[in-house]
C-alpha cells in the first residue's frame, strides 16, 4: 500500500507548495485570465497550475517509478512528451499559438508517448497490423489531451472528473487488478491534482492552463490505456467516461449546428449547468458521485457473463442521465 499512498501524499504536498510559491513569486498579472462572456468563473483566475504541478508529477514518477515497475523505456518517452506539451502549453497560455503548432506538437508528443509503451503493447486483436493500432492509439491520445483541456472550465472539474477516476484506478492496483506501475502513474497524476485542488476550489484563483491540461491529458490517457490492457478495454473506457462523453457529445452538437469546432466556446454540459444556476459544488459532487459509480461498473466489467454487460449498460445510462440533467435541468438550490 505504501507504494501508492506515499507517492500520492508526497506529490500532493509538493504540488501545493510549488504552486503557492509560483503564485507568490510571479506577478499577479502573469498568466491572468480576464472575465469574458464565455467565462464560467466569477473572478479573475490565473492559468499557472500546470507550471507547478506537471514538474512535480514527473519528478514523482522518476522517484517512485522504478519501485513500482515503470521501466526507463516508458519513463523517458513519457517525460519528453509531457515536457513538449508543457512548454507548448505555456507558450500558448502566454501568446495564443496557432492551432497548427498546437496540433503538430500534440502529434509529436503522442507518437513519442505511444512509442514508449513498447512493441509488445497491444489493445486490439492481433490480426490488426501493429502500425494501424499505433496510429489509432496516437489519435485517441490526441483526443484525450484535448478533451482534458476542454474540461478545465470550472472550479475543481478536472479534479473531480479526472483526478478521482485516476485515484480509483490506483486503488485497483492495491488489489492486483492492475500493475503497481499503472497504479503509480495514476496516483502521481491524482496526487498532483489533489495539491492543485487547494487553489482550484470555489472560488478558484488558479486553473491548470494549457501548460497543465495538455501534459496531464497525455499522461492520464497513457494510464487509462495501460489499465485497458491489464483489465479490459471497457474498464479503461468506463473510468473516464464522463469526460469522454461530455466532450464528445458537445463536439457533435457543435458540428450539427454548423459551428467552427476549433473556435473557443462554452457549451459543455457542465458549463451550461453553471450558467443555468447550478452551484459549482453541486456540479462537482454530482460528477464525483458518478465517477465512483463508474469505477464500480468498471470493476464489474472484469467479470464474465451478464454482470459485465449490465455494468456497461448502467455506466452508459448514468452518464447520459447526468449529461441530460446538466444540460436541461435547472438547479433547485
Amino acid at each position: 500500500m505504501n507504494t501508492i499512498i506515499i507517492p500520492f501524499v508526497s506529490i500532493a504536498i509538493a504540488s501545493a507548495i510549488l504552486l503557492w510559491f509560483a503564485m507568490q513569486m510571479l506577478p499577479s498579472s502573469f498568466l491572468g485570465a480576464a472575465i469574458t462572456e464565455r467565462s464560467n468563473h466569477s473572478q479573475p483566475a490565473r492559468q499557472l497550475g500546470g507550471l507547478a504541478i506537471v514538474p512535480a508529477i514527473l519528478v514523482s514518477l522518476w522517484i517512485f517509478g522504478a519501485d513500482t515497475g515503470l521501466p526507463v523505456h516508458f519513463l523517458v518517452p513519457a517525460t519528453i512528451a509531457a515536457l513538449i506539451l508543457w512548454v507548448i502549453g505555456f507558450l500558448d497560455d502566454r501568446h495564443h499559438l496557432p492551432e497548427s503548432i498546437r496540433l503538430v506538437s500534440q502529434l509529436i508528443a503522442s507518437v513519442i508517448a505511444i512509442y514508449g509503451l513498447g512493441e509488445d503493447f497491444r489493445l486490439l486483436p492481433d490480426f490488426l497490423p501493429l502500425l494501424v493500432e499505433r496510429a489509432l492509439l496516437v489519435v485517441a491520445l490526441i483526443y484525450f489531451i484535448n478533451l482534458t483541456n476542454f474540461m478545465d472550465g470550472i472550479d475543481l472539474m478536472v479534479v473531480a472528473g479526472l483526478g478521482l477516476p485516476l485515484a480509483l484506478l490506483a486503488g485497483f492496483s492495491l488489489f492486483g487488478l492492475v500493475s503497481l506501475g499503472t497504479g503509480n502513474l495514476a496516483m502521481s497524476i491524482a496526487g498532483g491534482l489533489a495539491g492543485f485542488s487547494f487553489f482550484n476550489r470555489p472560488k478558484a484563483t488558479v486553473f491548470l492552463g494549457d501548460s497543465g491540461s495538455l501534459p496531464i491529458g497525455l499522461l492520464s490517457g497513457l494510464a487509462f490505456f495501460m489499465a485497458a490492457r491489464e483489465t479490459t478495454i471497457l474498464a479503461g473506457l468506463i473510468l473516464p467516461l464522463f469526460f469522454i462523453a461530455d466532450a464528445t457529445s458537445t463536439l457533435f452538437m457543435r458540428l450539427a449546428a454548423g459551428e467552427n469546432i476549433l473556435a473557443a466556446h462554452s457549451r459543455h454540459a457542465y458549463q451550461v449547468a453553471k450558467r443555468s444556476g447550478w452551484p459549482v459544488w453541486l456540479i462537482i459532487t454530482s460528477v464525483a458521485a458518478l465517477n465512483i459509480l463508474l469505477a464500480a461498473c468498471a470493476l464489474f466489467t472484469l467479470q464474465s457473463g451478464w454482470s459485465g454487460a449490465l455494468a456497461t449498460i448502467i455506466a452508459l445510462a448514468a452518464v447520459i442521465a447526468l449529461l441530460v440533467r446538466l444540460r436541461i435541468g435547472k438547479s433547485q438550490n
